[in-house]
């Protein structure tokens, strides 16, 4: 306990320790002691985590969650996400996740739905993690939570982006030791980083720590004429005392990127090309993205009492797109013979998040029952800035080749002006509730949430609504290592305002929502790590509705309904082998479509089954070899009555090989490691959506040299 002090040389321990006895000697070897992994209680090599963190719900044992979530520490990122890769790599060994490991784009899905980095969080704060590369070397965890979960995690301005699920990052703090890092990696073809990570405690009782992360990062990688150039850097300072804990993060990212889009559209053909060579560029090599992301994160909580908690959380985002010269029409191929046309922008935006909460949590038992509750409002506020009338002089029109290249050359870039174009305000409250059995077996989980926005498009013309929706979670521990469980969840995205061809136009639509039904089954029992769970997802979608005398009203009657099986299964086979197993079967449908045209129709580009095989193996203490085998299954394109025919793109099956090494050079411990992605060099197309495809990553070569002083 904090300010407490146990004299054990008083204590008998049942005469264990009488005067005069001595204990044989005694020898314990373990692991360097880590704080904040340790609170994850992790399984599987230390890489998944039993202990999660779910928003206003706060820190539960995986046995007590009424939902789907999967915890990933910082081991995992350090072993599946090289520095010139994204945490994408980790996210994908979640069963709920689907990630398109494109030669230069990378797509994340959670339960068939688009989960942008846009709308994830930070530190408990949504939208405050930015729309790039996310970097990994100042992650201390990161968590996937299924289902439209807006009432558990707050209000976040890409709502349309946590549909499926959402993300959760969380920094790293300063641990009971000092501790300095450094590392130094190359991957293929000429991309090096650099990365230190110092930490440190002081004052009484170690009450302030600071943490530091930096990155530097230059060079070209896998694919012919793409470049990028990286850089961070990230505070962490935390505060702890008897009755209250703080902690402030602040981060500046800095991405310089050139020909990293490698999706095209099929145009009208019939059919897929003949895949070009996977290190080939779809991209003109003078395509550019320069990012900047600024981020300030506040989070507090006083301890009233026992039982009782307040709590503030503040966050401040301000990304800068100064150079976004990317295709504005897209690239179209016109024959089979792999040409395409295309045009560009340049179109640079300019991005800005606030957002507060704050509110109470405490418990109280109700006769033998313990009752565990949280109330919180919160606001958001998201401004944004861009070019809101691209000029004829500022498109640049491009041919190219899929197995050539393109010659056009860059153009001479014309800046158009930059304007206000969006003020969106979002207000809510959260109120949610436990309670739990006598003998902790059952929980029941119950709440309501209540959203309210006002968006501007800075032309006079604004647009409110707002919804509510319940909270519901049922768990019970059939064993100690056994629960069941069951959950209702809703999420909404804000309502728009009908165009001028519908006769009711101007007409404010309700929040469109969305409704996921869950139940399934989770396994804990020491070193192993297993779930099982069915859900429902049902998202509105707006179409247009035939009045009967010739016009159309546009009406929030369309559906589309992701049904899917996901299982998971994590842990230890001894001490030398280490697996993570994921596997997801998703029937996405259309249904409720435009006069019945689609309904019935798979979802473009959402494939019935994925997998994710991880093995980790270790001969000795020192020495670790990690497989991973990730099988993405069928997809259908152009799969609407638009077309004649859906177009099919085959599954794909990727291995990559990695292994490390704990070693020393003269007294200096380092770790060195190596990785090969895409092993085999397999060459394919991948299902983009829509009426487009993307080339996926060529094989990859990583190594690097982690120092621990």
């Amino acid at each position: 306990m904090a300010g407490s002090r146990i004299d054990d040389s008083k204590r008998n321990f049942g005469g264990v320790l009488a005067a005069g006895n001595q204990l044989d000697e005694v020898i314990v070897t373990a692991d360097r002691y880590d704080a904040d992994t340790a609170q994850l209680a992790p399984v599987a090599s230390g890489m998944v985590g039993t202990k999660q963190n779910v928003g206003t719900l706060g820190s539960q044992d995986v046995l007590d969650t009424p939902f789907e979530q999967m915890t990933f520490t910082k081991k995992a990122m350090e072993t599946f996400s090289q520095p010139q890769r994204s945490v994408m790599d980790v996210l994908s060994l979640s069963p709920s996740v689907r990630v398109t490991h494109g030669s230069t784009d990378t797509n994340l899905y959670i339960r068939g739905f688009s989960a942008g980095s846009g709308s994830w969080s930070m530190n408990g704060i949504p939208s405050m993690s930015h729309q790039m590369t996310m970097p990994t070397n100042y992650m201390d965890r990161v968590e996937v939570l299924a289902g439209p979960n807006i009432g558990v995690n707050g209000i976040g301005i890409f709502m349309a982006g946590s549909v499926g699920g959402t993300v959760g990052v969380t920094t790293k703090k300063a641990q009971e030791k000092p501790m300095l890092n450094a590392g130094l990696s190359w991957s293929s073809d000429s991309y090096y980083t650099q990365t230190v990570d110092v930490g440190k405690r002081f004052g009484k009782d170690g009450a302030w720590g600071v943490r530091i992360n930096a990155l530097n990062a230059t060079g070209g990688l896998a694919v012919d004429g793409t470049r990028d150039y990286k850089r961070d850097i990230a505070v962490n300072i935390d505060h702890r005392a008897e009755r209250s804990k703080t902690n402030i993060f602040f981060s500046y990212d800095y991405d310089n990127q050139y020909g990293r889009s490698n999706t095209i559209g099929l145009g009208s053909l019939s059919g897929l090309p003949k895949v070009p060579n996977n290190k080939k560029n779809l991209s003109p090599h003078w395509s550019n993205d320069k990012y900047e992301n600024t981020t300030f994160i506040l989070n507090h909580e006083q301890y009233l009492s026992d039982d009782l908690t307040w709590f503030g959380n503040f966050g401040w985002r301000w990304e800068d797109y100064s150079s976004w010269l990317q295709q504005w029409s897209g690239r179209q191929l016109i024959d089979f013979d792999g040409n395409y046309t295309g045009t560009y922008t340049q179109m640079p935006v300019f991005h800005h998040y606030t957002y507060a909460n704050t509110g109470f949590k405490g418990k109280f038992n109700v006769g033998q029952w313990k009752n565990e509750w949280a109330a919180m409002f919160d606001w958001t506020k998201f401004t944004r800035e861009k070019d809101t009338n691209v000029s004829a002089s500022n498109k640049y029109n491009i041919t190219g080749n899929i197995y050539s290249g393109t010659s056009s050359a860059r153009p001479n870039v014309v800046w158009d002006a930059i304007n206000p174009s969006q003020s969106d305000i979002m207000s809510g409250w959260t109120l949610v509730n436990t309670l739990s059995s006598p003998d902790d077996r059952l929980h029941f989980t119950f709440g309501y949430h209540g959203h309210e926005v006002k968006e501007d498009d800075q032309k006079g013309h604004v647009v409110k609504s707002s919804a509510t929706a319940p909270i519901l979670g049922l768990n019970y521990k059939i064993t100690p290592n056994v629960a069941v469980y069951a959950s209702h969840t809703e999420n909404f995205v804000q309502g728009n305002t009908v165009g001028q061809s519908y006769s009711n136009r101007n007409e404010i639509l309700p929040p469109s929502k969305t409704k996921q039904n869950e139940f399934g089954f989770k396994y804990k029992n020491g070193d192993t790590l297993s779930t099982l769970s069915f859900f429902e997802i049902k998202k509105a979608n707006g179409i247009a509705v035939p009045n009967g005398d010739g016009t159309e009203a546009y009406k929030l009657d369309g559906e589309q309904r992701n049904r899917g099986i996901e299982y998971s299964l994590s842990g230890d086979a001894g001490k030398k082998l280490s697996y993570i197993v994921g596997v997801s079967y998703l029937d996405s449908k259309q249904t409720k479509t435009q006069k019945g045209l689609n309904d019935g129709r798979r979802v473009d580009a959402m494939p019935k089954w994925s997998a994710d095989l991880a093995l980790m193996y270790k001969p000795t203490d020192a020495l670790q070899v990690t497989g991973r085998l990730t099988y993405t299954g069928s997809a259908l394109i152009r799969n609407t009555a638009s077309y004649d025919a859906p177009i099919k793109i085959g599954g794909q099956t990727l291995v990559d090989l990695g292994v490390s090494w704990d070693t020393h050079f003269g007294k200096q411990p380092v770790t060195l490691s190596a990785w090969c992605y895409n092993l085999f060099d397999k060459d394919y197309w991948y299902a983009a959506g829509g009426n487009n495809i993307g080339l996926g990553a060529p094989r990859t070569y990583a190594i690097s040299a982690q120092f621990k002083f």
